[in-house]
């Protein structure tokens, strides 16, 4: 039998796969389309296959465990069946729809409200106080002049940003105004910069990813 190099087989696909993308220079084809639904099928059915297993699967073997307390068990039920109502509002036809609709409301509303308070919690704990604080640590006196002029440009940046999103009058006139439309300009030029540099981050990865592909690529053409 011929041994089976699977290494060897996944550059042979990534080779093929690489240059059905790169096939995209030459204006939208088939090839393209191919290989970003096999991108998205295989993502989207890995996906799915996590889910069934480390998820949903776990839950009933849990909540079917014949050692595990009454308690516990009502405990796991109740995700299954918020979950099934939901399936059924989605998939039922429009009479059942009708009368499922408001328990499938139940499902919706409180995933609508833990994702809210979820978000709200995350924005606040997660970003905007750790920013205001890194903020206000930044203005070092330590270390003059540098310090004070660091800690002075990361505030009035991160001020400037923040003005430029809060709720204004569209054209304001007079010295305030002046003041305010240089202000917002000077925010949006902070944005630029930080989209600039996240820009500039992605491209570098992109770049050394198909530097590398392409270089497998070569050591499989062109063996050492």
């Amino acid at each position: 039998m011929i041994p089976i190099d699977l290494e060897m087989i996944g550059l042979i696909v990534g080779a093929v796969l690489t240059l059905m993308l790169f096939s995209y220079v030459f204006g939208d084809n088939v090839l393209y389309r191919w290989a970003l639904a096999l991108l998205v099928g295989g993502s989207t059915g890995y996906l799915l296959g996590v889910l069934l297993k480390q998820v949903l699967w776990g839950w009933i073997l849990v909540a079917l465990d014949s050692s595990a307390r009454v308690g516990e068990r009502f405990i796991y039920v109740i995700p299954l069946l918020l979950g099934v109502l939901l399936i059924f509002k989605g998939f039922a036809s429009p009479k059942v729809q009708g009368n499922l609709g408001l328990l499938g409301n139940i499902t919706m509303g409180f995933l609508l409200g833990v994702g809210a308070a979820v978000a709200v919690s995350g924005a606040l704990l997660g970003t905007l106080i750790p920013q205001m604080t890194a903020t206000g640590a930044a203005l070092s006196l330590g270390k003059p002049p540098w310090g004070v002029l660091q800690g002075l440009v990361v505030m009035v940046g991160v001020g400037t940003s923040l003005l430029v999103f809060s709720p204004r009058e569209r054209n304001p006139r007079g010295r305030f105004g002046l003041l305010w439309r240089w202000t917002e300009r000077l925010g949006h030029f902070f944005i630029l910069c930080a989209l600039a540099l996240l820009f500039s981050g992605a491209l570098t990865t992109a770049l050394t990813t198909l530097v590398l592909q392409v270089w497998r690529i070569f050591r499989l053409i062109f063996p050492a």
